[in-house]
């Protein structure tokens, strides 16, 4: 039985981790977004902490991830597996057809293990876009 549950919250309840996890200078506006109000945001909680956050933008019926982060003690529980589960379902909930992450290289094997493929290369050099294979739209 798992010791922790995943809510939607607020921008500012996923800030704390971001700039725990993201953040080379330790400051929040390294890691604070524009559209962050607008956005939807997935926090996993242990007691009243929270230790894993998901954070997602929308477009049409488009959904990409801008920040998926566990905290270090409670990596390799499930935590980040399961707040992409609860993104996909909220992705279907609101009738989106595609979620998709801009990621490096190096977390290659988390997001192909969690149903997303290489579909091209983004802009970003060493930086790929990921997507979920049954999400995609095929006409």
């Amino acid at each position: 039985m798992t010791k922790w549950y995943i809510e939607q919250v607020f921008a500012a309840r996923t800030w704390k981790l971001r700039k725990e996890v993201f953040s080379s200078k330790g400051q929040l506006a390294e890691v604070m977004l524009d559209e962050d109000f607008e956005a939807s945001h997935f926090a996993a909680y242990h007691e009243n902490d929270v230790v894993g956050i998901l954070t997602l933008r929308h477009s049409d019926d488009e959904y990409e991830i801008l920040y998926l982060a566990v905290h270090p003690d409670f990596r390799m529980q499930g935590i980040g597996c399961a707040l992409l589960r609860y993104a996909r379902q909220f992705v279907k909930t609101f009738d989106g057809h595609c979620l998709f992450v801009r990621t490096s290289l190096q977390d290659h094997y988390f997001w192909t293990h969690n149903g997303f493929v290489l579909v091209e290369e983004s802009d970003r050099i060493g930086r790929f876009i990921y997507n979920l294979e049954e999400d995609i739209i095929s006409q």
